[in-house]
């Protein structure tokens, strides 16, 4: 597992951050999955479709990388979903089919365990359902997976099966189950204020990582940047490379005192290889000094890298 997959595992599977996610791209930022109804899941113990009449099937582990299930309370109603987020800091093109295993893989996860606390309760009313392992009453829990993005610009892979297959013809994908990706893209957001929680900073900044202009005007007008964690920090170096410092013993970062800091890091590393470079070329330290218009002894300590 790469340093990048380490980090946006670690901080999605932050119940905060994961029900962000889920209640940004579901409910348009209404808090409706609660980070306290969430419970972690084993995102290792899945196991491939059920076998045949009852037989037992030969295991397959497949890996999550974050995965929890969601108690949402409602009219005094309980509904329980399975939530899966995936990472990607780069497009994977067949997406859609490794989403369809997943998802497939939890459902038949569900219809194992339901088989095995029937067997033991020996409660199976018929032929049918001993042979399923099901009671025809019995229900699954929705499965959702989240994409997420963790880079600038569009997703150009395909999103459904659909776009995979190598025909188009209409009578043939109406008998072909289509299966969609839901893909949390940062160059797609315009809203960011829906978040709730540092997410939504960290996804701002990955939008407009390449285009300095925005990504400085995003900082200085947004104000959760000026007091940003140190978790959302790392993660934003991690995927985009920034290298913004993070002062020792400090939980937070002023980004706009960073980003000028850089600025100002980058400006003064630019200097010194003029300088360097002048001095290689037969121009003295006072030379140099009074064209830069620069102390003396700053050119000197310039000049030795």
């Amino acid at each position: 597992m790469s340093a990048v997959d380490v980090q946006t595992n670690s901080y999605m599977s932050d119940n905060a951050h994961f029900a962000d996610a889920f209640n940004y791209f579901i409910y348009g930022g209404r808090q409706v999955i609660r980070p306290e109804n969430l419970r972690e899941m084993d995102r290792t113990a899945l196991a491939l479709p059920f076998g045949k009449d009852g037989e037992d099937s030969e295991e397959v582990q497949k890996f999550r990388d974050v995965l929890k299930s969601a108690e949402i309370k409602s009219d005094d109603e309980a509904t329980y979903l399975l939530l899966g987020i995936e990472n990607q800091s780069h497009i994977h093109y067949a997406m859609p089919v490794r989403n369809m295993l997943y998802d497939a893989i939890a459902y038949s996860q569900q219809v194992e365990l339901l088989g095995k606390k029937h067997k033991a309760d020996r409660d199976y009313g018929n032929q049918e359902e001993f042979l399923s392992g099901l009671h025809r009453e019995d229900r699954l829990h929705p499965v959702i997976t989240l994409v997420i993005f963790w880079a600038p610009g569009k997703w150009d892979g395909p999103q459904s099966i659909h776009e995979l297959l190598d025909t188009q013809n209409p009578e043939l994908l109406k008998l072909v189950p289509d299966y969609r990706m839901n893909l949390l893209i940062p160059d797609s957001i315009e809203d960011f204020e829906k978040f709730r929680t540092e997410l939504a900073e960290v996804l701002e900044f990955v939008k407009y990582s390449k285009d300095r202009e925005k990504l400085n005007q995003a900082i200085n007008e947004t104000p959760g940047f000026q007091n940003l964690g140190r978790r959302s920090v790392e993660l934003i170096n991690a995927v985009t490379d920034a290298d913004i410092e993070i002062p020792e013993g400090k939980e937070a970062v002023n980004m706009c005192t960073a980003i000028q800091e850089m600025k100002e890091e980058s400006r003064a590393q630019g200097q010194a290889q003029l300088i360097q470079q002048a001095v290689k070329s037969g121009s003295s330290i006072e030379q140099i000094a009074r064209v830069l218009a620069l102390p003396v002894e700053e050119v000197k300590k310039l000049s030795k890298g």
